[in-house]
């Protein structure tokens, strides 16, 4: 494919693509539910939600977190380091800026701030550690953003140390409680949901799936106006070379019995997927297992000032998985039928796909007429983009 072609925008597409989805809103979206607490004003049924993608928040390589830090894998550890480096810098400049903003967006009919994971870098020398990295983390971030509830699911850098079963424990200790405190209700789990009005909020642990919980939060919630699945990893594939399968239930596993099961579950209920990981802003509604599954991909990783210009990188459903070929192919190499099938599994059900490589902030809409995602370059005060979701 032309590498040109390949990157062009499409405002009529844009345009279709929007209005499309700006009709379509499922009547069962309208249903109150029996499950729910019932709407005590127009607010319940109308409000917005500030959310910031992945932030890798850190302080750079001299941090106290990162004291005793190794990896067995001498170029991953490389890797890490790297990383932290970049985080540094970012945090001492361009990022803070960003938050302070996402804070200032909130209005009178903002519930809470909304978090898509990877919040902090990981890579700690020890438990304690991580739990005074996740701390610093969210109190450094509620400073910023303002005294509204602030909710984050689990990435796989919030666990993320030499032994992930100590990081894991670490995280499941100090957000389950610190997550009860800013909800007002009691969480004991890494997967666990919320309500806001008529609106069910399903926050999903993809790093160690308590599928059991999952399907529980699924009927307990039945009859929701919309259903919200708050996940860090993406749930339809991502269009790149290295974390292509980094989707619910598919990496590691060989039996893909479990990922066609709670598709079939997010479909059928027509949920709208929050999540992060991929450090894009990205939009897809895909149609299929009897139902449609909308997915809206944040990042607020912003490790360079331009980044902060809204730009398409790949759009159209005939475009999906052409990013991952293209950059194969510089490197002289081909796709594997594995990730070909991948995504000609999901490509015929993509009814809008657009990918940037943008990050920023993010403002949720919702009330009975859709829903809708107002995304914020860095530090802009006025959206760059809309994307109309239902």
């Amino acid at each position: 494919m032309d590498r040109r072609n390949f990157l062009k925008v499409s405002a009529a597409s844009v345009a279709a693509m929007s209005v499309a989805g700006a009709i379509d809103v499922q009547a069962k979206a309208k249903k109150e539910s029996k499950n729910a607490p019932k709407a005590g004003s127009k607010g319940d049924d109308e409000y917005s939600i500030v959310i910031l993608g992945d932030t890798h928040w850190d302080m750079g390589p001299d941090a106290p977190y990162h004291v005793g830090y190794s990896d067995p894998n001498p170029t991953r550890e490389k890797n890490h380091w790297r990383e932290i480096a970049r985080n540094g810098e970012m945090w001492s400049g361009r990022c803070p800026r960003m938050v302070k903003a996402a804070g200032e967006a909130a209005s009178e009919d903002t519930k809470m701030f909304l978090h898509m994971g990877d919040m902090i870098q990981g890579d700690t020398g020890s438990l304690q550690q991580h739990k005074d990295m996740l701390d610093g983390a969210v109190n450094y971030l509620k400073g910023l953003l303002g005294e509204k509830p602030f909710v984050s699911v689990v990435g796989n850098h919030d666990i993320r140390m030499k032994d992930e079963n100590v990081g894991a424990a670490a995280y499941k200790e100090y957000m389950t409680e610190r997550m009860s405190q800013e909800l007002g209700q009691k969480i004991e789990k890494t997967t666990f949901s919320f309500w806001v009005g008529r609106d069910a909020y399903i926050v999903i642990d993809f790093v160690r799936p308590d599928d059991e919980e999952v399907e529980r939060l699924f009927k307990e919630t039945e009859g929701a106006r919309y259903t919200f699945v708050v996940i860090h990893c993406p749930v339809l594939p991502y269009d790149n070379v290295k974390y292509y399968n980094w989707i619910y239930h598919c990496r590691k596993e060989p039996d893909q019995s479990k990922r066609h099961h709670f598709r079939e579950l997010f479909a059928k209920r027509g949920v709208i997927v929050l999540c992060g990981h991929s450090h894009t802003t990205e939009h897809a509604d895909w149609w299929g297992d009897g139902g449609r599954i909308t997915q809206m991909t944040m990042s607020s990783v912003w490790r360079k000032d331009d980044l902060a210009q809204y730009r398409v990188v790949s759009e159209g459903a005939e475009h999906y998985g052409e990013v991952r070929e293209c950059l194969k192919a510089q490197k002289g190499e081909t796709v594997t039928a594995e990730e070909k099938a991948l995504f000609d599994e999901y490509r015929p059900g993509l009814k809008i796909y657009n990918m940037s490589d943008a990050c920023g902030y993010y403002k949720l809409k919702v009330s009975d007429y859709g829903v809708m995602v107002d995304f914020y370059g860095g530090d802009e005060k006025q959206p760059g983009k809309t994307f109309i979701l239902r």
